[in-house]
């Protein structure tokens, strides 16, 4: 009977300990992968450069405005979705009396957030994907120019 009446007085304070116990595991499971992750693509990407500089290669263009933007298009919804789970979380702990109002409220604008991040975000993308191809074909463009001239 004592666990019940435990549970029941501090359910919202259990389930506010509960969550963030789970962010944090997944944090201190996730991260150092993702970090392990990077680490490898950077150090592949310098065994990529250093056989091109050996070859007599040009090095290879990096453009990181489709990578960024493909990082701020998760991260946006990512963060919106914590806060707004944290916001809900207080709500609950608290016991608000328009949990439920409150709750749809933030979730709605959580939601249209997300949705406005991810689409601008593809959208972005594909835009500079359009603007690569044309880039490429000036480029070659002018190759064809250049090799009838001569």
């Amino acid at each position: 009977m004592e666990y019940a009446d435990l549970i029941k007085a501090h359910s919202g304070e259990l389930l506010f300990l509960g969550i963030t116990a789970l962010v944090l595991l997944t944090l201190l499971i996730a991260l150092p992968q993702l970090l392990r992750a990077n680490l490898r693509k950077n150090e592949m990407q310098h065994i990529e450069r250093l056989k091109s500089i050996e070859k007599g290669l040009p090095l290879p263009v990096e453009d990181d405005r489709a990578r960024m933007m493909a990082r701020t298009a998760m991260l946006v919804p990512m963060v919106v979705m914590i806060a707004a789970g944290t916001v809900t979380s207080f709500l609950a702990v608290y016991k608000s009396e328009n949990l439920f109002a409150v709750s749809l409220g933030i979730w709605v604008v959580a939601g249209a957030v997300s949705l406005a991040a991810i689409t601008g975000g593809v959208a972005l993308i594909g835009r500079l994907a359009q603007i690569q191809a044309g880039e490429k074909d000036e480029e070659e463009d002018e190759e064809r120019q250049s090799s009838y001239m001569n």
